[in-house]
């Protein structure tokens, strides 16, 4: 850009938020001088990061984790949620992580039908226990 600062694009996430100025750039990546070696290790990273986190196959937090993963599954409870925040609060309280324990309220679009959806997100490791502590919901107000 004008301002001589870079972009960095990654195989994993994309376009990264904040760019990079050239010395920088030089300190913590090195050039390839084969083309066919750097389409090699994109196409790699970015198959890779479909499927798993960052940290690899060993990371701690198994299928949980999505750091640096490129395709992620949200769960979105959406409806009527205001008799259920309690619940929803006391279930999310029960997580190992902090940063799952704190309610958000996000609005997604669905990949096939492109429906938008305001809810609660609810992450990966908690949806059972929302489930179940859900379980004194009459069947016909879930389906709301």
């Amino acid at each position: 850009s004008a301002s001589g600062l870079y972009k960095i694009y990654r195989p994993t996430i994309g376009e990264s938020i904040r760019e990079m100025p050239l010395q920088e750039l030089k300190d913590k990546y090195r050039k390839l001088t084969s083309l066919d070696r750097a389409r090699s290790g994109w196409e790699n990273e970015y198959e890779a990061s479909s499927k798993q986190c960052m940290h690899g196959p060993r990371c701690k937090m198994g299928r949980f984790c999505s750091t640096g993963k490129r395709l992620q599954e949200v769960n979105v409870l959406g409806g009527l949620i205001l008799p259920v925040w309690g619940t929803i609060e006391k279930a999310l309280s029960k997580l190992v992580r902090h940063s799952h324990r704190r309610i958000r309220v996000v609005r997604i679009e669905t990949t096939s039908d492109k429906r938008r959806v305001v809810g609660l997100l609810i992450p990966n490791e908690a949806v059972e226990s929302v489930l179940e502590d859900l379980s004194w919901v009459p069947e016909e107000r879930r389906d709301e």
